[in-house]
């Protein structure tokens, strides 16, 4: 149960916008499903715009705080890791299933208004992945000639092409479910392994 009248807008909102998209969402029925008043709604975020904003820093915040990232083991072994990670955001959104399609749609269609500030708020996201990243990058078992930086860089380039490839997707089909997304990940997985052919001391992938 939601601990009081602002969180029970939220999480209706949350919901709301998950299902429909910025435009399409009604605040009526914000209101119906926090089983509050539209006027309520408004005296506590004032308007649509700073609601919708309201809910992707909650999604956000909530995400990485759940999810937990920074605390997660980390091994030598970097394709069990990654499958590891996307193990654990198949459970967390299965368990939320309003998180991801609310936080596709903001970052593929973000309302005009807005998109700034949501490209700012994504960028946030990016730099904490890339740290993510340079760490299981930090933990590897790497041959002495092997330049760490070159190794960011070409992992960085991969990423940049999942997500590329992710965005427009999602840019098609706004509705798509999380596992949609599976084949795009499994392809970065195998682009990983040929990248890490030949670089590591031990068989650690």
């Amino acid at each position: 149960m939601p601990e009081s009248k602002e969180q029970a807008i939220l999480e209706a909102a949350i919901h709301e916008f998950a299902a429909k998209g910025y435009e399409q969402a009604s605040t009526n029925q914000i209101a119906k499903q926090a089983e509050t008043s539209k006027g309520l709604v408004f005296h506590y975020f004032e308007s649509k715009e700073k609601l919708y904003d309201a809910c992707i820093r909650y999604a956000i915040h909530f995400t990485m705080k759940e999810l937990d990232y920074e605390n997660w083991p980390r091994t030598n072994r970097m394709i069990d890791d990654l499958k590891d990670y996307c193990k654990r955001e198949l459970l967390f959104l299965k368990k939320y299933p309003d998180i991801y399609p609310l936080l596709a749609r903001a970052i593929a269609n973000p309302p005009d208004k807005l998109a700034g500030k949501m490209g700012e708020l994504f960028g946030r996201m990016t730099a904490l992945s890339q740290q993510y990243f340079a760490d299981m990058i930090d933990r590897l078992n790497l041959k002495e000639d092997v330049d760490r930086s070159v190794l960011q860089a070409v992992v960085q380039s991969h990423l940049e092409y999942y997500n590329n490839r992710v965005m427009g997707y999602l840019k098609l089909h706004p509705d798509a479910m999380f596992e949609e997304m599976m084949p795009f990940f499994e392809q970065l997985i195998e682009m990983l392994k040929l990248s890490l052919q030949g670089l590591l001391k031990d068989d650690g992938k």
